[in-house]
């Protein structure tokens, strides 16, 4: 090599590290070359957490890796900023899979994924129930002779016969694990002594007792707009408030009561009373429910307008009108509301979540074109429901779409996840259904 050619390849090396050092550095840094837009950009990556371990995960449809055996999760790097179509899949479950935007110097993260197993078995555990009521771990059903039952984990036994039972049940509440509450209804309410499998009529209430509350073993109820409070077992009614009362809950031991002038007052049980708040939106021709879930005082219109007391400013906010039936399932600081098409979460603190952040924000979860009922969380992330009696699991990641499992049962009347044991009860034609340790 002569002396040019020294020069020359000197030069072309000198020329070729111009070009490919700052790339290498780039690189380093976690800079990828976008073909699309033609220059570098700043790469960021995906996060993946899934039950069971040993998931495969697939990006835009290419194998990447499997979830790791004992943290059952998945870190990907520099991915260019853009759409990916992510997928989870195990054979023997349902997939999992979503449209995930991949942002420059940002991690994604889809970390409370549940792989279903596609063939869930269902115990039988009675045939022939018409309905079932739940408290923890203990279930009352009615069979279609009309004979009550009492269901423990121990065993099944019999509560009443076909003759001691009140005709036409409609329904009943849990005082204790071995009292409860029997409305019927033709509007007659009994007390069910279920160790002594004795049943009391409470001659105190009629067809027009209405919001009747459990406070330490004994009612509080609404009888003609005014409060009062009875012990079952001795029937004898206490006048709480005479004033005009259009809805009251119970919290703690206090009485909060909304009043026929728009002002939510608080009693106590000396009859004491204290102005609280005032509800402008108040009509009197107008129903109203005034509840308290997780803690957050709520007032509920028509059975459809849904406001929540913002405890910053003292006011009511109108968060939800449904069209149908307003209803709720809560799970620790995250609630559920639904009608017969629409589902919205509320969450009452902030979540440094992917896809919700904002405390007692409304998320529209989804708007079906079925019916939607009996909604049961199973976790923070997860619920059961029907959809025109077919049942169904979801997740709350509304991210793209929601990731739906049906569980093939097709009758499904009632729902009862014990988060306890993590057992999923369900009446189905019928019959009185288990499966045992739905979730992890």
């Amino acid at each position: 090599m002569n002396k040019n050619q020294r020069t020359i390849f000197f030069f072309a090396m000198v020329a070729l590290f111009l070009i490919i050092g700052p790339s290498i550095i780039m690189y380093s840094q976690g800079y990828r070359f976008d073909i699309k837009k033609f220059q570098f950009v700043e790469t960021g990556g995906i996060y993946i957490k899934a039950f069971p371990e040993e998931a495969s995960l697939y990006i835009n449809d290419e194998y990447i890796n499997k979830t790791s055996f004992f943290t059952r999760d998945i870190l990907v790097q520099n991915l260019l900023p853009e759409n990916y179509n992510i997928r989870i899949e195990k054979e023997g479950y349902h997939f999992w899979g979503k449209n995930l935007e991949i942002e420059s110097k940002k991690v994604t993260e889809a970390k409370y994924i549940i792989l279903f197993n596609e063939n869930i078995d269902f115990d039988n555990i009675e045939n022939n129930i018409s309905s079932f009521y739940p408290n923890d771990n203990q279930i009352i059903f009615l069979n279609n002779l009309n004979e009550l039952f009492l269901y423990r984990p121990s065993g099944i036994n019999k509560i009443l016969n076909s003759t001691q039972v009140p005709d036409n049940i409609e329904k009943i509440s849990f005082l204790s694990n071995e009292n409860i509450i029997v409305k019927t209804s033709t509007g007659l309410y009994y007390l069910l002594d279920i160790e002594n499998k004795k049943t009391k009529l409470i001659r105190s209430f009629n067809i027009d007792t209405k919001n009747i509350n459990n406070r330490n073993n004994k009612l509080v109820y609404q009888f003609n707009n005014s409060i009062y409070e009875i012990d079952p077992k001795e029937d004898s009614p206490k006048l709480i408030s005479r004033d005009k009362i259009d809805s009251f809950t119970v919290e703690n031991n206090s009485i909060i009561a909304l009043k026929g002038n728009n002002v939510v007052k608080l009693y106590d049980l000396a009859r004491a009373e204290e102005l609280l708040y005032s509800f402008e939106e108040y009509n009197e021709n107008y129903d109203y429910q005034i509840v308290f879930i997780e803690k957050e005082l709520f007032i509920i219109e028509n059975n459809k307008n849904l406001y929540f007391l913002n405890r910053e400013n003292n006011a009511f906010e109108n968060k939800i009108n449904a069209q149908k039936e307003l209803k709720y399932t809560s799970f620790f600081n995250k609630i559920l509301f639904y009608d017969d098409h629409n589902i919205w979460l509320m969450p009452l603190k902030r979540y440094e979540s992917p896809f919700f952040k904002d405390a007692y924000s409304i998320i529209n979860i989804k708007t079906f074109d079925r019916k939607v009922d009996n909604i049961k969380w199973l976790n923070g992330d997860y619920f059961v429901f029907t959809l025109d009696n077919e049942l169904h699991i979801s997740e709350i990641d509304n991210r793209d779409k929601l990731n739906i499992f049906s569980l093939n049962k097709n009758d499904t009347s009632n729902i009862f996840f014990n988060g306890n044991t993590k057992d999923l009860y369900i009446l189905d034609d019928n019959n009185f259904l288990k499966v045992e340790k739905l979730i992890p």
